[in-house]
Parts: structure tokens; C-alpha cells; sequence
């Protein structure tokens, strides 16, 4: 009987009562932004997920995209899930795609769907008093392999390559820089990187889908030489025809997935056999639930998965608790192929420095997991009120 009052108590613990969403941000000074051979980007934004239980415990994700188009489905999710259960997430969340499936877990929806997913993880997990990796089923590890995400292109006023790799080097085993302006330019810059970090190093070659399967299979015939760990996103997302092209002519590993939706758009990506590493973006692909159908759907096909991360310290702890869910492919004995988890190194990023009351902690390039419950992170309020921005 006591057995059963416990159970009816935890699952009253669990109703869900409020559901709020918070922008935050901050911008680059002028002449003074970076990004992409797609984009040059002058601001950092991200949308913060909090969620009540009736305990008074408060769950805490976070959702990747514009957060004016974010919020825009709050009143939805707040109508699915309030005064339901945490525990049944999984088939609310299929509840509210089947209503809604002309308009279809996708883009920002699925964006707003991520944060909450991984909030109510971030709950569950304080309420059971469990790290969200060992409610995912992972082993406990004492941190994480990240590789330095930057080497970005870059207007005037902001670091060019040369000092971006020089301010990480020697810090870590894996480095990631941004390519796509053309041959030339895509040899110099991996020529740079390669000098400046040396020859036993991971270094990621990132072209955002800027180039068409022609100029992606010239490109990394002229880098194969300089040994990129992969090249990302070769071609757009939705080119899943230049990924089938480019599924028997390359020369080495690709990576690719961080602008794609739910396990079903994976599936179709890796059925293009253009592709060896999936990347999903927890705070994108769906949080926790899409986000381990991929990497299940990953491991049946024999490719790797390594979440792809951009966005503020919550979604960086996200990825590197989804990470330590998941045992060494194929060989779960053998570490020598780590989950890489990206982490920004770009200076200056408030929502990755200044948003927690205790800043993340990487030594020799790997990322401490905490013991503590859920993400196992704290906000700090008065940096959280000075971060938020107005849409």
C-alpha cells in the first residue's frame, strides 16, 4: 500500500501547471560580426523553456531559432500539456502531431517542441533526483569530449581565422572551422588551421551547404591532404540528391543533420548513403525523444551520431547529457571514436559564459557532467533578466 501512495504521489508531483518561454540574447558590436560562408550573423539568440510541476520543481530547456516565430506556439503547447503528467510527454507530444499534421512537427514548431521535451526531462529528472543521462539509460561518465566550434568568417571589427585558432590552441583534441568561399579559400584556411594546431588534431571542415555536390567533391579532393576529421554539410540540407551524388565519389568522412527535423528527415538523409556522422540539434530535432530514435536509427546503419550545438549553455548541457547516453559505436569496449558535442569557443558569448550560476567546466577538452539532478545546472536570475531581449 505504501508502494502504491508513493506512485500516486510522484505522479501528482508530475503534473504539469505552467509553461513559460523566455528570449534571450545579446549582440555583436557593429562591424564586428561572424558566421558562415551562408551568413554573417550580428546577434546570438535562443529561447529558454520553463516548465512548473505541481511540486513547485521547474524544468528548464531551450529551443534554437528566432524567438519571435518560437513563442508564436506557446498558447499550443501550453493547451497540450498543461495539466498533464511529465511522464506522458511521449504520447501528448504524438497527440499534438497527429492534430497538428498539416502544419507537422517541423521548423520552429519543432524548435518550440525541443525545448519543452527537454525541459520536462530536466524536471523529471529533479523529481526523481536522476541526472538526465541515467534516465536516458546512459552510464555514468565523469565528462564529455567536445571539440572547439569557431574559425569563423568574420566582418572587420571581429578576430579574423588566424587569432580565433590562436586564442583555443592546444586546448583541445578537436577543432572545427568554417569553409564555403571557394577552393582556394577553402585550402588556405584548413592550410592555416592545420599550421597553427598541428598535425594530431581533429580538425572539422564546416561548408553550411554553400556548394553544389560538384564543387563539394573538388573541394574535398583539395583538403583530403590536410586530413579534415570530416567536411559538414557539403551541400544544402535539402539537397538529398548532391548527397546521394556525393555518396560514391568523395574522399572522406562527411557529417551532416543540423538543420534537419525529427527521425524521419534523418532517415531520409541516411538513406542517401552521402553521410557517415547525423548530427542532430537537441534544441531543434525534437529533444530527448526524436533525438535517441536517431541515434538508434544511426547505430542499425551503422553510422555515428554527434549532436550539433548552437545556442546557450542549456542546450550545450542538453547535447552533452544526450551524449553520455549513448555507448561507443560499434565497439562498446573501445573509446577511440568518441560522440564528439560541439562547444562555441567564440569570444565574447554571454549566453554561454554569463547565464549560469556555476559556468561550465572543460578540462583538457572535455566537458565535467554533473552529478547533480536533471541537467544538472542552475540559472542565474539577474544575468537571466539582463540577457532577455524584446521581440
Amino acid at each position: 500500500m505504501n508502494h502504491l501512495h508513493n506512485d500516486r504521489s510522484v505522479a501528482h508531483d508530475a503534473i504539469i501547471e505552467a509553461i513559460d518561454m523566455v528570449p534571450i540574447g545579446s549582440y555583436l558590436p557593429a562591424d564586428g560580426g561572424y558566421g558562415s560562408a551562408r551568413e554573417i550573423g550580428h546577434a546570438r539568440m535562443a529561447t529558454l523553456v520553463f516548465v512548473r510541476f505541481a511540486t513547485g520543481i521547474i524544468g528548464i530547456g531551450e529551443c534554437y531559432g528566432p524567438p519571435k516565430t518560437t513563442l508564436a506556439y506557446l498558447d499550443i503547447l501550453r493547451e497540450a500539456y498543461v495539466g498533464q503528467s511529465a511522464f506522458d510527454h511521449r504520447v501528448i507530444w504524438r497527440r499534438m502531431t497527429n492534430v497538428l499534421y498539416h502544419v507537422r512537427a517541423q521548423s520552429q514548431l519543432a524548435a518550440a517542441i525541443s525545448g519543452l521535451d527537454i525541459a520536462l526531462h530536466d524536471g523529471i529528472g529533479k523529481l526523481l533526483g536522476l541526472p538526465i543521462y541515467r534516465l536516458l539509460g546512459g552510464e555514468e561518465q565523469a565528462s564529455i569530449q567536445v571539440y572547439a566550434s569557431g574559425g569563423y568568417f568574420h566582418e572587420p571589427a571581429a578576430l579574423p581565422l588566424e587569432a580565433q585558432l590562436e586564442r583555443v590552441a592546444g586546448q583541445f583534441d578537436g577543432y572545427k572551422i568554417k569553409i564555403g568561399h571557394g577552393i582556394q579559400s577553402d585550402i588556405e584556411r584548413m592550410q592555416s588551421a592545420r599550421r597553427i594546431l598541428g598535425d594530431d588534431v581533429a580538425i572539422m571542415a564546416d561548408i553550411n551547404g554553400a556548394y553544389t555536390a560538384d564543387i563539394a567533391l573538388e573541394s574535398m579532393a583539395a583538403l583530403a591532404p590536410l586530413r579534415p576529421y570530416w567536411i559538414e554539410e557539403p551541400v544544402a540540407p535539402e539537397d538529398l540528391p548532391g548527397f546521394r551524388r556525393l555518396a560514391s565519389r568523395r574522399e572522406g568522412r562527411i557529417a551532416a543533420g543540423e538543420a534537419s527535423v525529427n527521425a524521419v528527415e534523418f532517415r531520409e538523409l541516411a538513406a542517401t548513403g552521402g553521410v557517415d556522422v547525423l548530427m542532430p540539434d537537441l534544441n531543434l530535432c525534437g529533444g530527448y525523444v526524436e533525438a535517441l530514435r536517431i541515434a538508434d536509427m544511426a547505430q542499425l546503419n551503422g553510422l555515428r551520431v554527434s549532436p550539433h550545438v548552437w545556442g546557450s549553455a542549456v542546450g550545450i548541457m542538453a547535447a552533452a547529457h544526450f551524449a553520455a547516453a549513448l555507448p561507443p559505436h560499434p565497439h562498446p569496449d573501445r573509446h577511440h571514436t568518441p560522440t564528439w558535442v560541439e562547444f562555441d569557443v567564440s569570444a565574447n558569448n554571454p549566453l554561454r559564459e554569463a547565464l549560469l550560476t556555476s559556468p561550465l567546466s572543460l578540462d583538457q577538452g572535455r566537458l565535467a557532467l554533473p552529478r547533480a539532478p536533471g541537467l544538472g545546472i542552475e540559472i542565474d536570475e539577474e544575468r537571466l533578466e539582463a540577457l532577455k531581449v524584446d521581440i
